[in-house]
């Protein structure tokens, strides 16, 4: 029953998706290529998101209904869950149609983290050993939690900007989280997992090179509220839902090597702008998937490479036992951060002269635009 869960979730996307497409194109909610940094050079439809919302709540609904009711806390926490899925998913619509204030999202990120960790309970409650640490305090909790959660959303939505990346990755990382579950019984989270690997599945038919459709805000948002709450249930998995054969696994460093791609990448970002002494929200093309583009010249190729490594890490994290038995949780979680690091230095090194091209290209037009505002602005003071 559980493929079936994945497979409708699909068929909803893909026969739904050629109308969304279709409107978007009449009432010209499409994606202009008006800034350099973009890679994509064509107008594309840039709310996929959509009918990725539309078939989660059609497909999750239908398929608990068919099953067992889930005890109250989990129901609880499944309605803190979907109220937050639809202010998510409207934030990122009208981002997409009309656009909103980075101050403005940021204070819905923060309202809908505080619903989802204190009334929803979707909150990192230990480390599970990894630092020494158990059980965090109270007010450590939410603090840290509300933290990752804005970390973990944002950095689905960083990815998102190479023709199959972000969907071809959620599905990858929705599996994941769609084996653990399966494994520990917990069978309704497992449904969400399903849903939106099988629906992204279906939305990867229209984004592969060249794409059709992009999923915007709307969409990316959505999934990295997902990722982030379903990482905090992986985190929190009780030990007596654990396999025998999984106990030498870390359930922090599962959680983490899952989204291990976006976390690299905007972790990354986020430290180089902060010692440039800028934003760390301040745009610019240093992403690894930008840097990536530069080598390869290829949707297609840079998509595969992620996905390889999203493999890797996670197929290394699972395989701990067997591979690794003597290593402590620290040593699989400082591994895996130098794997990921090291995976993509000869990328790094290779596009170093082409970034800092790239990056002086932005600073002038960064100048460029901020002169013709002052000159609009001085001719208006005269006028």
């Amino acid at each position: 029953m559980m493929f079936l869960v994945a497979v409708t979730a699909f068929f909803i996307v893909l026969f739904s998706m050629p109308t969304l497409i279709k409107v978007a194109r009449e009432k010209g909610l499409i994606d202009l290529p008006e800034n350099p940094r973009k890679i994509h050079k064509r107008a594309v439809p840039a709310i996929g998101g959509v009918v990725i919302f539309a078939a989660l709540l059609i497909n999750v609904f239908f398929w608990l209904a068919l099953g067992p009711t889930p005890p109250t806390e989990m129901f609880q926490a499944g309605c803190a869950l979907a109220s937050c899925t639809v202010v998510i998913f409207m934030m990122g619509l009208k981002d997409d149609i009309i656009g909103m204030a980075p101050s403005k999202k940021l204070l819905v990120h923060l309202v809908v983290g505080i619903i989802l960790i204190s009334v929803g309970d979707f909150k990192i409650n230990t480390f599970g050993g990894l630092f020494g640490i158990e059980a965090l305090p109270e007010s450590l909790s939410l603090v840290f939690s509300l933290f990752v959660y804005i970390v973990v959303v944002n950095a689905l939505n960083l990815i998102d900007g190479v023709d199959g990346l972000a969907a071809g990755y959620t599905v990858i990382a929705m599996s994941a989280f769609a084996f653990w579950f399966l494994n520990t019984g917990q069978t309704p989270i497992a449904i969400i997992a399903l849903t939106l690997a099988g629906a992204m599945g279906g939305f990867l038919v229209f984004n592969v090179a060249p794409a059709k459709v992009f999923l915007g805000d709307s969409g990316s948002l959505l999934a990295g509220l997902l990722a982030y709450s379903l990482a905090t249930y992986v985190i929190n998995t009780p030990d007596n839902l654990v396999p025998i054969s999984w106990i030498g696994i870390s359930k922090p460093v599962i959680a983490m090597s899952i989204l291990a791609y976006p976390l690299v990448d905007t972790l990354r970002v986020f430290c180089l702008r902060a010692a440039r002494g800028i934003s760390p929200f301040s745009p610019d093309c240093n992403h690894l998937h930008h840097r990536l583009m530069m080598v390869t010249l290829s949707h297609a190729k840079t998509s595969v490479f992620v996905y390889i490594f999203s493999f890797s890490i996670l197929a290394i994290s699972w395989a701990r036992p067997l591979l690794f038995p003597k290593l402590n949780e620290e040593g699989m979680f400082f591994g895996l951060f130098t794997l990921s690091f090291l995976w993509f230095l000869p990328v790094l090194i290779r596009t170093k002269g082409q970034h800092n091209l790239a990056r002086k290209r932005d600073e002038l037009l960064k100048d460029a635009i901020e002169q013709n505002k002052k000159h609009k602005a001085s001719e208006s003071a005269v006028a």
